[in-house]
């Protein structure tokens, strides 16, 4: 019973929350990108969209990498996985996308 319940609070729900979040605004920067490039809207216009979805996508990675170096149960989960705390966005995105 103790491992089971150990197992439940070593998984931070703020984390997956902000990962979501940012793999959200990747993935929305990334379809309206191709969207633009296939019609014809003018320059400015597309810039534009794209510039704030860009920054949208910045502001999620930077909230989620804040969240990383603030949080100790993120840090305890990435030491008992073997992993650099520090790289645990950037696998589990790059992950994502490789699928």
């Amino acid at each position: 019973m103790e491992s089971e319940l150990f197992y439940k609070t070593a998984f931070c729900t703020e984390y997956e929350r902000l990962l979501f979040a940012c793999v959200q605004s990747l993935d929305t920067w990334k379809n309206r990108r191709e969207e633009i490039a296939n019609s014809v809207l003018r320059k400015w216009e597309a810039g534009d969209e794209l510039l704030r979805l860009q920054a949208d996508y910045a502001k999620a990675y930077s909230r989620l990498e804040k969240h990383i170096d603030n949080c100790a149960l993120c840090h305890f989960v990435s030491k008992i996985g073997g992993r650099n705390y520090a790289s645990l966005s950037t696998a589990v995105i790059d992950k994502k996308h490789s699928a």
